[in-house]
């Protein structure tokens, strides 16, 4: 039996099929975007099952009715070679079958038991990790993580990996080493540039934020769309927190927004852009019209909740009402029909988060802070990573201190404080509560603080330009 370039047994492959799937293997971990040839040498396949399989996940993997479509398409062709295939070739069947009927807590099972049986296989890994970060399953996300390591310690990716893994388990320090060392091993690593991205952004450290991407922007620009938008993304998270709305907002327009407006991972990175500037204070024109227009026919996609919630606030922030009710309604009924284990994810966290983000789009404050309130505790369960996430809290928060609850507000933006204590913008909070409380000299105190880091912060700018 033919073995691919990890080691691995592939059944029924001759030589252009090995070659196919070690060059899909890595295209895809480094996040490139030459896919065609690939796709098209799955369609034309008549032996190897892999090659159609590993075709239907790349399909699902872009969370579109299309991508459903061509998914099921390559998948029924690997289906008609199955009686020729490994057995980790039918797991790999299985686990996308089970993605493909939305049960994506089997298919997740799946992958976790090929990584277990198969570790050099590290696509079992990353779309078993992608599973779990779907489903807002950190833990499973680090124990794929550190499986792969433990088999493949003289590979980057899964050094990267395993980084990601252990940043969203608040892992911090050890998450850093291993995307550093990644780094290290590989310069142009993406993945791993975005889990230190992601480790820096947790504690605040700016600059030094800004300072790394912007060193390792370069090896990027073969990204495909999502890994090229949203890397810039995390450098334009750095800048809104730096006092800094004007570049990142320029870099909406050139980086972040444009590269391909179709794609459901572009949007989200659009959308949850322009609504951090929005929070901050942020004027960004007519940009939610020209998002919202590419996320109107999502209205009743429901492949990932923490997508969902994001498109629904582009379209009320744009103003489209019908659809923002359609798609309210359409939440609803997902909700109801969720399995007893989805519960928790639609009827508990998505639809209250959905109604509440559409509240506060139009100004409601009050029903905002209600509404998200109630989803807030369960808001792991969507997906997402923390940093995104971390949206909804800011929404909650504006909720929070327009509608005057000055109490809870303060309570959350201490914690911000506790975290990450550099950020301009938390100090001023804490100074508009604390001045609505009437602690005067604490107020003083806060706006001082948040003067001396904007001085600071301009310092570092001018010095560097």
């Amino acid at each position: 039996m033919a073995r691919d370039g990890q080691g691995l047994e592939v059944g029924s492959a001759d030589a252009g099929a090995i070659e196919a799937l070690d060059f899909l293997r890595e295209e895809w971990l480094v996040f490139g975007k030459r896919f065609q040839t690939f796709m098209e040498a799955a369609d034309r396949e008549e032996r190897c099952a892999l090659l159609p399989v590993m075709a239907a996940n790349l399909a699902l993997s872009m969370n579109s009715v299309e991508g459903r479509a061509l998914g099921a398409r390559h998948l029924k062709h690997a289906k008609s070679m199955e009686k020729d295939a490994s057995t980790r070739e039918r797991a790999w069947i299985a686990a996308t079958t089970a993605w493909l009927a939305g049960d994506t807590d089997k298919s997740l099972a799946i992958h976790e038991k090929m990584v277990a049986e198969w570790p050099r296989d590290l696509l079992a890994g990353k779309l078993g990790q992608l599973h779990a970060f779907n489903l807002g399953d950190a833990k499973a996300l680090l124990r794929i993580g550190e499986r792969l390591l433990e088999a493949n310690r003289e590979n980057h990716f899964a050094w990267g990996m395993c980084a990601f893994g252990l940043e969203e388990c608040h892992r911090l320090d050890e998450a850093e080493s291993h995307a550093r060392h990644a780094i290290e091993m590989e310069r142009k690593d993406p993945w791993a540039h975005h889990a230190l991205a992601h480790c820096l952004e947790a504690r605040g450290r700016l600059v030094e934020g800004v300072a790394f991407l912007g060193s390792m922007a370069d090896t990027w620009e073969d990204c495909n769309s999502f890994m090229y938008t949203h890397n810039w993304w995390h450098l334009a998270l750095f800048l809104i927190d730096l006092d800094r709305a004007d570049e990142a907002l320029a870099m909406f327009d050139q980086r972040v927004w444009g590269v391909w407006k179709e794609f459901s991972e572009d949007q989200i990175n659009a959308i949850s852009l322009l609504a951090r500037l929005e929070l901050r204070g942020a004027d960004v024109g007519g940009r939610w019209t020209d998002v919202a227009s590419y996320v109107k026919d999502r209205l009743h996609d429901h492949f990932v909740p923490f997508l969902d919630l994001q498109y629904l606030y582009a379209l009320a922030r744009a103003g489209e009402g019908s659809a923002v009710t359609e798609m309210l309604a359409s939440l609803e009924d997902r909700a109801e029909s969720a399995k007893p284990f989805e519960r928790e994810t639609w009827a508990d966290c998505t639809v209250p988060a959905a109604h509440g983000l559409a509240a506060h789009a139009k100004g409601d404050h009050v029903e905002a802070v209600r509404l998200l309130g109630q989803a807030m505790p369960h808001l792991g369960t969507i997906g997402g990573s923390i940093a995104q996430r971390s949206l909804f809290g800011a929404i909650h928060l504006d909720a929070l201190m327009r509608s005057g609850w000055n109490d809870a507000a303060l309570k959350i933006l201490l914690a911000d404080e506790r975290e990450r204590p550099d950020i301009p913008a938390t100090k001023r909070g804490l100074a508009d509560i604390y001045r609505r409380l009437g602690r005067t000299e604490q107020a003083m105190a806060a706006d001082y603080q948040a003067q001396q880091l904007v001085r600071r912060y301009t310092n570092v700018k001018g010095a560097a330009a």
